[in-house]
């Protein structure tokens, strides 16, 4: 039996046998994906059970920095931050999806010029939407 870069694929040894079912293969799958979800929570849960519980006033408290906290640590933001923040989001996107686009473009069909094109003057109309809204103005 042939080793190494030389050998021939009719060589090579089945992992589950040859005369096994095409579903025996996805045993071995869901055997690592419970051994890999066991292995994520067993933490979480060994630290839920084993943690010492010695519940106060001065660890239930708020604490930042070290310093006292000064009224309700809850605070609502604005929803302009957000809108900024997906419209970052949008705009990030759009590089990723164009950057491979303009490292092919001349070996691509028309259709996908013609794609690209669609794809660019809808983010050009989001983009002169929120600059029409003033959620690009920051106030």
């Amino acid at each position: 039996m042939p080793t190494g870069i030389l050998m021939k694929h009719s060589d090579a040894v089945p992992l589950l046998g040859a005369n096994s079912d095409p579903f025996s293969a996805y045993l071995l799958l869901a055997v690592m994906m419970v051994l890999a979800v066991g292995f994520a929570c067993a933490p979480l849960i060994l630290s839920a059970i084993l943690a010492p519980r010695k519940p106060g006033e001065i660890k239930e408290s708020t604490f930042e920095c070290g310093l006292e906290s000064k009224g309700d640590s809850w605070v609502q933001f604005k929803v302009q931050y957000y809108l900024y923040a997906l419209a970052f989001v949008i705009f990030d996107i759009e590089v990723v999806f164009l950057y491979p686009w303009a490292v092919a473009f001349t070996d691509l069909s028309f259709g996908a010029f013609l794609a690209m094109g669609i794809f660019i003057l809808l983010l050009a109309e989001s983009l002169i939407y929120l600059w029409i809204k003033g959620v690009l103005t920051w106030k």
